[in-house]
């Protein structure tokens, strides 16, 4: 084979290669953007507005089309190929699935938790770091949130590299005066104002876009003309305002973004490291929860639950609960006679000799007549039921699960003690038959479909927090209510309120005729298999 026989530049299409489907779905700097195939895969197209060009500004965009190319990340849409056919200039990218993300902001029936939101704009912040960090230097120029792109699990890919600029580290550019290239509302002061400008003009635009993020509103509403904005932003430094309820982290990063000095701005590594800590303070509102995945995983969105587990028994270790603590490598016989059922067991699955030494003490505690107490594994295995998703290789508790549990459940710890209460909520309420946690209103009616009047069940309401419950009404249809909670405050369901769920169903029960509960519940089913001895009675709620 002859050196040099292929050379291996940017993927070429050819025009009928392409099939395009109206209507657009967008459109770029450069042209429209269709869904369409390319070689019988689903892919999306940008044919160029102008398709007449000469021969130098063709050399130009397959320069262009050649470096974009060699731009590989995992949060910026994958280059597929290009057509340099006049009449038929266009760039072939992979599909989007869920479109932009300036039109999922703007649909008020999207739901879309602020950590969500948060992780989809720190996607964005990855793929400029590795913009910035790439030699030659990239400069997005247009970072926009309609050039952010909504895949599967609303991962966030950069599109639309037609204004992007090419340049030495440390170096600094400029359009000249009247010259800007850009999305004015997106543009930082110094582009707009015709002066030299580096990679730190990108920060500005992130500045604004997480602004949006935030409010799920459009920047700048207030400005009819486009001299007035530039006046606002370049001469009088007016931003957006920023709400009141914007978490202080958040309000933080969006100021040190969008400041008038270039120099004062973040870099884009730090951006990451800030929206780190930011998804955390947004996923877990309990303290000791926030502090616990902050020094152990503060990088991670799941962790295995053997890892989680470790960690979460070092805070209750740390808070003086000594029942969960691991026993030492040789324990003494005094420690082994005081130590709880989940230490056995968990000493036990070290090794066979362990596991012996522990048959030893299981069988001494029944000769002697001791009760072998095994509430403290439920206790475990409560939170393991809550807080854990079962992928095809293990177990893993997700930072977002881990959070709602915390506010529906949550606190960790007594208020104003340090005494750790979280297991005994979460035994106190997964072991009732009555609770059946994240299921709809739909199945809930589906279960109590043609049950006696009075039964009821417990659920999770749509908002985290609170709960419904779901009962068969006198006349026989399905009713619903909801429950308020608010971790360390109680529950309340009209004028009815505990200390805790279990003890307002029952001082409830009569005002809301609850008199028995709904078979079906996976935590009650996990908590006491049909072989076991349930402590939980017939389901039937005591009338008082």
């Amino acid at each position: 084979m002859e050196k040099n026989q292929f050379n291996f530049g940017p993927p070429e299409i050819l025009p009928h290669e392409v099939e395009f489907f109206d209507p657009p779905i967008g459109e770029g700097s450069f042209g429209m953007v269709y869904r369409g195939r390319c070689r019988s895969k689903d892919v999306a197209i940008k044919k160029l507005h102008n398709q007449v060009l000469d021969e130098s500004t063709i050399l130009e965009f397959k320069k262009e089309v050649e470096i974009v190319s060699k731009i590989f990340h995992p949060n910026i849409v994958l280059f597929m190929g290009a057509c340099f056919v006049p009449n038929s200039l266009m760039i072939v990218t992979e599909l989007m699935p869920k479109g932009n993300l300036e039109r999922l902001l703007q649909d008020s029936k999207i739901s879309l938790s602020l950590t969500a939101r948060m992780k989809m704009i720190r996607d964005a912040a990855l793929a400029m770091t590795w913009l910035h960090g790439s030699t030659p230097q990239f400069i997005h120029r247009d970072f926009k949130t309609s050039n952010l792109l909504v895949g599967e699990n609303n991962t966030i890919k950069i599109c639309d590299f037609g204004l992007s600029q090419i340049k030495k580290q440390g170096e600094n550019i400029s359009d000249g005066k009247g010259e800007a290239k850009g999305t004015p509302l997106w543009m930082a002061p110094e582009v707009l104002a015709g002066k030299e400008f580096n990679e730190k003009a990108d920060v500005y635009s992130f500045g604004i876009v997480l602004w949006e993020v935030f409010t799920r509103e459009e920047p700048f509403q207030e400005f009819q003309s486009l001299e007035e904005f530039i006046d606002a932003v370049c001469n009088r430094n007016i931003r957006p305002a920023i709400p009141r309820d914007c978490p202080s982290g958040i309000k933080r990063l969006i100021e040190c973004c969008w400041q008038r000095d270039p120099s004062r701005r973040p870099s884009f590594p730090t951006i990451v490291e800030s929206l780190d800590w930011i998804i955390i303070d947004c996923a877990i509102k309990d303290e000791i929860g926030r502090r616990l995945w902050k020094e152990r995983f503060i990088k991670e969105e799941s962790v295995a639950w053997d890892t989680f587990l470790d960690a979460f028994l070092d805070v209750l270790d740390y808070y003086g609960d000594k029942t969960f603590s691991p026993l030492p490598e040789q324990p003494s016989a005094v420690q082994l006679a005081q130590a709880s059922n989940f230490q056995l067991n968990e000493y036990s699955s070290r090794s066979l000799q362990h596991s012996n030494t522990v048959n030893a003490e299981f069988n001494r505690r029944n000769h002697a007549g001791e009760a072998v107490d095994s509430e403290d594994d439920l206790k475990i295995l409560c939170l393991k039921l809550l807080v854990t998703d079962s992928t095809d290789s293990a177990e893993v508790v997700t930072l977002e699960k881990f959070g709602n549990a915390l506010v529906w459940f949550g606190p960790i710890l007594q208020p104003g003690t340090n005494r750790v209460i979280i297991l005994d909520t979460l035994y106190d309420v997964l072991s009732k038959p009555w609770f059946h946690g994240e299921i709809g209103q739909s199945e809930a009616e589906h279960r109590l479909a043609k049950r006696p009047v009075g039964t009821f069940l417990i659920r999770f309401s749509s908002i985290v927090g609170c709960y419904t419950v779901s009962k068969v009404s006198a006349k026989s249809t399905v009713a619903h209510q909801r429950i308020i909670h608010q971790p360390g405050h109680g529950f309340s369901i009209g004028k009815q309120k505990s200390d805790t769920l279990s003890g307002l169903v029952q001082a409830a029960a009569i005002e809301l005729e609850l008199h028995q509960s709904c078979p079906g519940s996976r935590f009650y089913r996990e908590i006491f298999p049909p072989d076991s001895k349930s402590p939980a009675g017939s389901g039937y709620i005591q009338q008082s």
